[in-house]
């Protein structure tokens, strides 16, 4: 069943052991507040709880929201049928159900903008750029922040929480902790402080990860390759040129949509390659900054919407693939350390 999951994510095992209660005592808690008429303490379904699946038609698996936990708790705690320990049990139950939402929010930011990543220098870089968009702010802000932090006791350290590479500013973990400090304090809306609050938990793993995850080898990669080529029927996707006995000239490579140097271990997934004319390759790195400008799909979709718009199915299957790779990297997330709960 679809549903919410931001709003229902709370499982009802979980909450029932949080109370104290027997699951069959749980359920038949929830029926009879279900089906009372005294609209105080009535729960409905889709405000306080859904059902996700069934063993039976008489034995429903429901996810509860907060709304619907807390209904709960306050009638066994107006009732008599809670302790004070399972009480503050479910609201731990509920902090840290919080916390893992926050923590996916910022695993997601960071395996979306981590494309700068860098180890240098004994540390983990990101630039200035991705920064903003794994906080979910801007420019002013963020540099807002980093003039508040310079004025504090603590400011940020050159070539230690921050650096000028070519011309771009990066900024280590010890960096990214100082801005998320800075920024879970003084934002105005509360939210956006707490997911401000976690970035410096829940980056350092992932950024590790990332960095050394181990890369497929070059036979992976060339085999990865030949077989998009094999795919695309050894023909540039966006020009539609093809090598035969007229057009000795074109040669075919495999594009990488995520750059096989920073998203290597998307390098030898047939999805990230696309067959493209080597003019229309090198003509892309040029457009993006140049052959070590690391790159996205959405740069590739920008390349080919400004210089070829007409092409609207391949633009189309771009975001197609898009989709397709979004959920790869999520995937990845499950090799990560989770949060508590």
């Amino acid at each position: 069943m679809n549903f919410d999951r931001e709003v229902f994510y709370i499982e009802e095992t979980k909450l029932a052991q949080a109370l104290e209660l027997p699951q069959q005592a749980f359920d038949e808690i929830v029926d009879c507040l279900q089906a009372s008429t005294d609209e105080s303490i009535q729960i409905k379904e889709c405000l306080h709880f859904v059902v996700q699946n069934y063993v039976n038609k008489q034995q429903p698996i429901r996810i509860f929201s907060r709304e619907g936990a807390l209904a709960i708790a306050s009638y066994l705690d107006l009732s008599g049928g809670a302790t004070e320990f399972s009480l503050k049990r479910v609201i731990a139950l509920l902090d840290n159900y919080r916390l893992n939402q926050i923590d996916r929010r910022v695993r997601t930011a960071l395996y979306q903008n981590s494309s700068s990543l860098v180890f240098r220098n004994q540390r983990h870089w990101l630039s200035r750029e991705d920064v903003i968009r794994i906080f979910i702010t801007t420019s002013l802000r963020l540099q807002k922040a980093f003039k508040d932090i310079q004025k504090s006791e603590d400011p940020m350290r050159m070539n230690i929480d921050f650096e000028y590479y070519e011309g771009i500013t990066f900024f280590s973990l010890s960096g990214l902790e100082k801005l998320s400090i800075e920024l879970s304090l003084k934002l105005r809306s509360e939210q956006r402080r707490d997911y401000c609050k976690r970035v410096p938990t829940v980056a350092p793993p992932v950024l590790k990860f990332l960095a050394i995850k181990p890369s497929p080898t070059q036979e992976q990669i060339r085999k990865a390759v030949n077989f998009a080529k094999s795919r695309d029927k050894k023909t540039c996707q966006v020009t539609g040129a093809y090598r035969d006995k007229y057009n000795e000239l074109i040669e075919l490579v495999g594009h990488h949509l995520y750059d096989k140097n920073t998203y290597h271990y998307l390098s030898d997934e047939p999805d990230n390659i696309l067959t493209i004319d080597k003019r229309v390759h090198e003509n892309f790195h040029q457009w993006n900054g140049g052959t070590n400008t690391t790159c996205t799909i959405d740069d590739f979709i920008d390349y080919v919407e400004r210089l070829y718009p007409e092409k609207h199915e391949l633009i189309l299957t771009l975001h197609n693939k898009r989709g397709v790779l979004m959920i790869k990297l999520a995937q990845l997330q499950g090799t990560l350390p989770e949060s508590k709960d």
